[in-house]
């Protein structure tokens, strides 16, 4: 079977958002998407402004690309962007240690795929594509902003405690938590951490503590593996 994951996303709140800030946030993901195409997604799509839709490049990467569309979001700062898809800006002058202004909802689906329209993803159909926005559409009625549904009924009931304690965790980050995050799940060392953030490495250890990162590390290895042996 050749599985395909889907990752539906809408901004939260995007309509209370300045429109000088919102016009700056979405040019922000826009880059950020450019960017996960080099190794992490295939195709994507930004519309209506506030919400995209992509395909990873292999379905065991779903939930870490979530993680980074997630935390980038929530490491954004309307005063200077912190993070930037492809370079930062050492040392930025603000500091993240306040809760964090802006989050998306994200939907995983993951299944089968009926067609797949390169040109315009969102014009594409089938199990996958239908898992994620069927999924968006409940979690637009909840208080919760991430879900994964797959053709497999059990794994799906297996999974949702461990993403419902996750999505809690993720909420409460402040934007130094989430930029730590965002770079963790690129694989990147303490020391290249702490050089682009221009920190000390005990402090890129001390964000990793309060960040949760060895939980979420855990679930996502846990994730990645029993997805690959559908695969196989």
């Amino acid at each position: 079977m050749i599985l395909h994951a889907i990752i539906t996303g809408d901004i939260v709140s995007s309509g209370k958002i300045k429109p000088a800030t919102r016009q700056k946030l979405f040019e922000a993901i826009n880059d950020l998407m450019k960017g996960l195409k080099k190794r992490w997604i295939r195709d994507y799509e930004t519309y209506r402004g506030d919400s995209l839709q992509c395909a990873a490049t292999s379905p065991e990467n779903a939930l870490r690309i979530a993680l980074m569309i997630r935390s980038f979001l929530k490491a954004y700062t309307s005063v200077t962007p912190r993070l930037k898809a492809a370079k930062r800006k050492k040392k930025s002058p603000v500091k993240g240690y306040f809760a964090t202004s802006f989050d998306i909802r994200l939907a995983i689906g993951i299944g089968k795929a009926d067609f797949i329209n390169k040109k315009k993803i969102t014009s594409s159909d089938g199990e996958a594509f239908r898992l994620s926005g069927n999924t968006l559409d409940k979690l637009k009625q909840t208080t919760q902003r991430l879900a994964i549904k797959t053709y497999n009924k059990n794994f799906d009931q297996q999974t949702e405690p461990a993403i419902l304690l996750l999505d809690g965790l993720i909420q409460k980050w402040t934007q130094n938590q989430a930029e730590l995050v965002y770079y963790k799940l690129q694989n990147k060392k303490e020391d290249e951490i702490a050089n682009l953030l221009g920190i000390s490495q005990s402090a890129v250890n001390q964000r990793t503590k309060t960040a949760q990162w060895y939980a979420i590390e855990k679930l996502i290895k846990y994730f990645e593996t029993t997805i690959q042996n559908w695969i196989k």
